[in-house]
């Protein structure tokens, strides 16, 4: 289960090493390590990873948590992101419905190695060889520079059957490898391999990471298809991949916008004329994984595609997987009341379109008018206004059938805004274009929420059908009173809203108070609030109301007074770890007479007195302690 999962990953990663990956200037001080906080400007270090505990807090701005909560904050991502991307650091293999052994990655890094040093020929062929001849003279055609050659490491796969294969075996590269890696083929008769790339410009596709886990290669002349890439593998999938993301990542962070394009040659195109912020999708509608992964760090998606009317219908199929990926979800669903994405609370990415003009792709725009490019990107058209045009476009005045259609399409999307003011701006616009009554377009909105409900219903009981892992856990203050805020939401809401979330340490107990507060729970059981949930958080949260089965029943009036004395109790708990850690490290600075860090070490106590003032009893006049500015 995602649990297990979330034990291993916490096991096997040390949160000083995440954190030192984004925070380089922090230093050890006792026990603990500071440094200046990344989710705040400051000049004096405030920011503070304890390693014993495993969690972090900044003693300025009061995030903290654990390792899940500070990647989540860090790479601006939701909860199944941050598994995702930790359980690779950490070796732990994730599947769908539960948790796997943790895997060796040997195989993986002989793939990629393999992959690699095919990288390094094809890019050799290209520059280099006699045989890249073809190669270079479509970099001239294209206008493609040496810098982007080198940047994207551009190849070319030389017009035969065993070069590669060859060369692969020179380098100790078995056939073995090298037809799992699917660099080469085995021969119908069974006798032998042959290259699988052959007389094509080739692309090398990266992960995020950077490390080279397939292939894109473009027929030179009329080879068919056009487009060839490396078959799925371990670590190729297409679905998962975007072309030039690993270059892109920190443009995307900077400029808070990410550009997606359909080509290669678009991507390359566009980091020529300094515009990094653009990646391709491979070639498929765009997936979960995918959007995921381009969304971190961008407050906006462009997705800058051909004009042709094929092209914007496939755009809008795009769209309608890429709200589904807003929301975290396993499947694209419509009509998943309690499951629907948010816009509010999910939707943290604005998603617009540029339409290129007439017969033009982005590669066209670039290398023929390049100072047209920026315009054309801000003056994108947020999606739901570039859906209704698409869908009502072709829709007579006297077409029944067309408006009744464009209407069913839509009405899911309108279903997911939770602002009221922004739905009734869409449901005019929509009703405007179709020549209908406002009323009409609400109604058939409202009739595709109750459908939703009924479906949630049906999989709430499957849900609850299911096994709910039975590991012993310790039920801890923090497990204890989300299990409880989250079975009684209706009568603690006031509690609910009083949680500091800054201090709850673990990210999937964060999440669920924090929906609870920001959610309209109305005559929802909490049952029917899991289902929304997705579905990593969701496995924790069918725990916690699983921990509380066999508990006498209570009065209200008993469950509120409960439910505020642990949260006080979680406080107190919380305020005596930071005061314990702070007041060991200043004994630790004292012994080594280190005036600089005392004095830090002071200030940050002086904080936490503050901010927890209710948990701090007044300095005596009598007896000095840690905290006495005169100490």
């Amino acid at each position: 289960m995602a649990n297990d999962a979330v034990a291993e990953i916490r096991d096997r990663l040390d949160i000083v090493d995440l954190v030192q990956q984004y925070v380089p200037g922090l230093k050890r001080t006792g026990r603990s390590f500071k440094g200046l906080c990344p989710f705040h400007q400051e000049k004096t270090p405030s920011f503070v990873v304890f390693a014993d505990s495993q969690n972090f807090h900044c003693f300025g701005c009061g995030k903290g948590g654990d390792l899940f909560t500070f990647f989540m904050l860090i790479e601006g991502v939701e909860f199944r992101e941050a598994l995702r991307d930790l359980a690779v650091r950490a070796g732990v293999e994730l599947q769908q419905g539960g948790f796997v052994t943790p895997q060796h990655d040997e195989d993986r890094a002989k793939l990629i190695g393999a992959n690699d040093l095919a990288a390094t020929w094809f890019h050799h062929i290209l520059t280099k060889a006699p045989q890249g001849e073809a190669g270079r003279r479509l970099l001239q055609e294209r206008g493609i520079s040496d810098e982007m050659v080198e940047r994207f490491r551009l190849g070319f796969a030389p017009d035969s059957w065993e070069l590669l294969l060859s060369f692969l075996g020179s380098r100790s590269i078995e056939p073995e490898l090298a037809l799992e890696a699917g660099l080469i083929q085995e021969r119908r008769s069974g006798d032998g391999h042959y290259d699988r790339f052959r007389n094509r410009f080739m692309f090398p596709i990266s992960n995020r990471d950077g490390e080279v886990v397939g292939f894109g290669g473009r027929a030179i002349g009329d080879d068919m298809p056009k487009y060839l890439n490396s078959p799925q593998t371990t670590i190729f999938d297409k679905g998962s991949l975007v072309y030039g993301l690993d270059l892109a990542r920190e443009s995307i962070r900077k400029a808070e916008e990410v550009v997606i394009v359909e080509g290669y040659m678009d991507v390359i195109a566009a980091h020529q004329f300094g515009h990094e912020n653009v990646v391709a999708s491979m070639g498929t509608a765009l997936t979960e994984a995918q959007v995921s992964q381009v969304r971190r760090g961008a407050k906006r998606i462009v997705m800058a595609l051909d004009a042709d009317a094929a092209g914007q219908m496939a755009t809008l199929r795009g769209l309608e997987t890429m709200t589904d990926s807003m929301g975290n979800e396993d499947e694209q669903q419509s009509t998943n009341a309690f499951g629907i994405v948010r816009f509010e609370r999910k939707l943290k990415t604005e998603i617009a379109i540029a339409q290129m003009p007439e017969g033009k792709d982005p590669d066209d725009i670039l290398r023929q008018s390049p100072d047209d490019w920026p315009s054309l990107i801000k003056r994108a058209q947020p999606f739901l206004d570039f859906t209704i045009d698409i869908l009502t476009g072709d829709v007579g005045a006297d077409d029944a059938r067309g408006k009744s259609e464009a209407v069913h399409r839509i009405a899911p999307l309108f279903r997911q805004i939770t602002d009221r003011v922004v739905q009734a701006h869409y449901v005019g616009e929509l009703a405007r274009k179709l020549r209908l009554d406002e009323r009409i377009v609400l109604s058939e909105i409202r009739r595709t929420n109750m459908a939703g409900r009924e479906r949630s219903l049906r999989q709430q009981v499957s849900r609850e059908s299911e096994q709910v892992d039975g590991r012993a856990r310790e039920r801890t203050n923090e497990n204890y009173l989300t299990a409880l805020l989250l079975r009684h939401h209706q009568l603690t809401a006031d509690i609910v809203a009083a949680v500091p979330l800054d201090d709850i340490h673990d990210a999937r107990n964060r999440a669920i108070l924090g929906t609870i507060a920001s959610e309209d729970l109305s005559g929802m059981t909490a049952e029917q609030f899991v289902v929304g949930l997705e579905e990593e958080i969701a496995d924790h949260a069918d725990y916690l109301l699983n921990s509380l089965e066999g508990r006498p029943e209570q009065f209200p009036g008993q469950i509120r007074m409960e439910t505020t004395q642990i949260l006080s109790n979680l406080g107190k708990e919380r305020f005596g770890f930071l005061l314990r850690e702070l007041q060991s490290d200043l004994r630790e600075a004292e012994k080594r007479e280190d005036g600089d860090a005392i004095e830090l070490l002071k200030e940050q106590l002086r904080s936490l007195a503050e901010r927890h003032g209710r948990y701090n009893p007044p300095v005596s006049p009598y007896f000095k302690d840690s905290r006495s500015p005169a100490r």
